[in-house]
């Protein structure tokens, strides 16, 4: 079997001539090259995903000439996954853009699991000024540059501490949405919180892939007015834009949340103070401080963040739940919770 992998340079960046790049219809995006049938997957499943019946690919109808870059899809349809494993690529975009000023980039016409990519993934691109255009199954592009994620193990797959120019573009992006979103709510005490019914603009399409409901706190009105009474702000994150977002937490002082997506917020306070308390959800740890390679985690650039991980008890609110961590749960104990929030 013929891996990406094996095409990466030093830089994680690989090329391929005469490519047909299929729409994402599987668990693994593929590439074409002659009767070679490729796939791009860079997380450590990559061999149990690519030894499944490879896809028949459809006649090329029409061969475009240029270079390209293509965006590695995968991950983008999580909020978390897009900017932990999504912006690796883009910064070898932008080092192939000052070599090669007509590179064009590409994005898969079809997302991972859902209808169709959640507007953040389009406004990270809008945010960095990447115009970028849909790819085509039926075409075959003259030259295709692709990347990888800077924060798998090139041979197993396996995650690796974030590589540094991952955070070079988390300050990047949080230098841009600070001028772009001056104006944003400012809070210096925030929850982020999960209670979709209780927020008129919530619709799964704005979020991506989405467990909140599934992963649903039940005593959430409980933990909220504890919060607002110590003095937190209850945050809806999808209410904003991806720039909005970026630039409004990256102006907290303090921030709590569950395990999941909104761990990404505390990217946005890079090499500023943050008082973390993070609250595992069962089954679903949050990153604790001396993690050895979660992004939230690493020194330099994290390293005043400091995150205080609930120790009360969380529960599901079916003893017994199928399998999987999505599940309705609930926190145990909430004079204990109550104790621990007044120390963030």
């Amino acid at each position: 079997m013929i891996s990406v992998r094996e095409a990466f340079d030093s830089e994680g960046i690989g090329v391929y001539n005469n490519l047909q790049i299929l729409d994402f219809t599987s668990k693994v995006e593929w590439f074409v090259q002659g009767e070679d049938v490729i796939p791009y997957h860079l997380g450590k499943n990559l061999t149990f995903l690519s030894n499944k019946i490879k896809p028949t690919p459809p006649s090329v109808t029409r061969t475009i000439p240029g270079t390209f870059f293509y965006w590695y899809t995968f991950p983008t349809m999580n909020y978390y996954h897009c900017i932990n494993d999504g912006v690796g690529p883009l910064y070898n975009y932008f080092l192939l853009k000052d070599r090669i000023p007509d590179i064009k980039f590409i994005l898969n016409t079809r997302p991972r699991k859902v209808e169709k990519h959640p507007p953040f993934v389009t406004e990270l691109l809008d945010l960095l000024d990447i115009p970028y255009e849909f790819s085509d199954q039926t075409a075959q592009y003259e030259r295709v540059y692709f990347s990888d994620t800077l924060c798998n193990e090139r041979g197993t797959g396996k995650r690796k501490p974030p590589d540094n120019r991952i955070y070079s573009m988390i300050e990047r992006l949080v230098g841009i949405s600070r001028k772009r979103y001056p104006n944003v709510p400012v809070h210096d005490s925030v929850y982020l919180s999960r209670r979709t019914y209780a927020n008129p603009q919530y619709n799964t399409h704005i979020i991506g892939e989405d467990n909140t409901v599934k992963r649903g706190l039940v005593n959430e009105d409980l933990i909220v007015d504890i919060l607002k009474d110590i003095g937190f702000t209850e945050v809806f994150g999808e209410n904003y834009n991806l720039g909005e977002k970026i630039s409004m937490f990256s102006k907290m002082q303090k921030y709590i949340s569950t395990a999941g997506a909104g761990v990404t917020n505390c990217l946005w306070r890079i090499n500023e103070p943050l008082s973390v308390g993070g609250i595992h959800t069962p089954g679903f740890p949050f990153p604790s401080e001396d993690h050895n390679r979660h992004i939230v985690a690493q020194n330099p650039w994290m390293q005043k963040c400091r995150i205080r991980l609930y120790p009360g008890e969380v529960r599901f609110e079916d003893p017994q739940p199928v399998k999987g961590y999505n599940h309705p749960w609930l926190i145990a104990n909430t004079q204990e919770f109550y104790n621990w929030a007044k120390t963030i």
